[in-house]
């Protein structure tokens, strides 16, 4: 169309746009600060211009071809995967702090401290054995010892139980999640299939991902209608036309070990996430309660060994329970708390002789005796001298409790300074994302004004056309 009608359209057309930009701007500027929100910018074409004979082609306006979100997919991508890292990182090292602090070394209350007094104690003894005291104070120190390892065990229970039940609320969060990704792909198909264009549906669908991807790494792929498959490894979870849940294999399961649900025979094996961290924490508080009570086991059957003479059947100084939770039931002998009389500290152990220690003694001297820390530990022991023969590649008490701490001390070391590193990375990338997605007030308040004076322009061109129109029609009788 040409004339005043074709200029008429025209301008309206780049009226229409104008308000479409405006409109696009308002809802950049109402979400700027919505997280997960990318900003949104109207594209724009030339329509179809009109063929004048004689004359050429002559321009018809404007048309709008689209509106896109602002994003780089290469970047929401590496975003989304190094989260996952960094949730692992993160929750392997606030379950370690944790761990870290049941043991609670350097202390004046820690083990190693009581361990300290407990062989004072029994060197006392063999000094002083005529003094009434000192097999209480043996008595005593031990108790404080032991119940120090009891509630470090309780203390450590506790923190497997919480570990455990954290992977499980993982797992809930992600089948949740992954419900509502099965719901958003079939919207944002439709809306698709329709013609359209589903900006905030899209960035709902990658925030959706991304907090999937910081319960339990994931790998996704979309089709042409944007509807997104997740798997985790060779395990496809959800594609266009199935779904498959995850599940906590049953019990006994101490290490928190994730299955296809329904199917325990498929183990589904996370490389990162939040769920993958405390799978690692949990192994790590695992491998610590065995040492723990490996050691409990070791120190108390050497210093029964001495105390009874060698013999199973004879007079022990600690009870370790009936099980194998030694750390958290070993207690002094009943009968020694109630008559630390009974406490063996002279040679013999059926008439000792007034003022000899020796056995005391022998067990003061099991703080430098090299020992293997096991829970099936046996001795070479010498009746004669009353001692445990040093065990190869063995390593004192106080330095076997310590060996444990250090272990803590340096995986704690190690998760924090991974947690630090990904921390810096992450937020390089979200900076990046934010660079190119986010939202800016006063980038946005340029192009409204841009838009608003085009608006402007094009309504003073309806007006001065319609003035011409006026002029054609009322006025010259045409």
């Amino acid at each position: 169309m040409s004339g005043l009608f074709g200029s008429l359209n025209s301008a309206t057309s780049g009226m229409n746009a104008a308000q479409t930009v405006l409109q696009t701007i308002s809802h950049n500027v109402a979400n700027a600060n919505t997280d997960g929100y990318s900003k949104q910018k109207v594209t724009m074409e030339t329509n179809n211009p009109f063929n004048k004979s004689g004359v050429g082609q002559l321009g018809t306006g404007v048309r709008i071809s689209g509106i896109i979100r602002i994003v780089d997919d290469a970047v929401v991508e590496q975003l989304r995967n190094e989260n996952s890292s960094l949730e692992m990182f993160e929750t392997k090292s606030d379950a370690l702090a944790q761990l870290e602090s049941i043991f609670n070394e350097p202390s004046t209350t820690g083990l190693s401290n009581n361990l300290s007094e407990v062989f004072a104690s029994w060197t006392y003894l063999g000094s002083n054995p005529e003094v009434a005291t000192a097999k209480t104070m043996v008595v005593q120190n031990s108790e404080t010892m032991t119940d120090t390892l009891n509630h470090m065990a309780s203390q450590l229970e506790k923190l497997q139980n919480s570990t455990s039940k954290n992977i499980e609320q993982d797992v809930k969060n992600f089948n949740t999640k992954l419900e509502q990704l099965n719901s958003l792909n079939k919207q944002i198909s439709y809306s698709i299939s329709s013609g359209q264009t589903p900006n905030d549906l899209l960035d709902k669908q990658d925030a959706l991902l991304n907090e999937m991807s910081g319960i339990a790494g994931i790998e996704v792929e979309f089709d042409e209608m944007r509807q997104a498959t997740v798997s985790i490894g060779d395990q496809v979870l959800l594609n266009p036309t199935s779904m498959q849940k995850l599940a906590v294999a049953k019990e006994p399961n101490s290490e928190g070990t994730i299955v296809l649900a329904g199917d325990e025979t498929k183990v589904i094996e996370l490389t990162s996430g939040s769920a993958k961290g405390s799978q690692d924490a949990l192994a790590e508080i695992n491998k610590q309660v065995d040492s723990l009570n490996e050691f409990a086991y070791t120190f108390a059957t050497a210093v029964n060994t001495i105390h009874s003479g060698g013999d199973e059947n004879g007079e022990a100084f600690f009870d370790l329970g009936t099980d194998t939770n030694y750390a958290k039931n070993i207690s002094v002998k009943a009968e020694l708390v109630k008559n630390p009389e009974k406490v063996n500290s002279g040679k013999s152990l059926t008439e000792p002789a007034a003022g000899d220690g020796s056995r005391a003694q022998a067990i003061a001297d099991l703080q430098n005796t090299k020992l293997v820390y096991s829970s099936e530990a046996t001795f070479e022991y010498d009746e004669t001298t009353m001692t445990i023969k040093d065990q190869a590649n063995g390593t004192s008490v106080v330095n076997g409790y310590n060996d444990i701490v250090t272990e803590i001390g340096i995986s704690k070391q190690q998760s924090d300074n991974m947690f630090s590193s990904q921390k810096d990375l992450v937020q390089l990338l979200e900076q990046r994302q934010q660079s190119i997605s986010g939202v800016s007030i006063n980038e946005e308040v340029t192009n409204m004004i841009q838009h608003q004076s085009a608006f402007q322009a094009n309504s003073r061109m309806i007006s001065v056309i319609s003035e011409m129109l006026d002029t054609l029609i009322n006025r010259t009788g045409v």
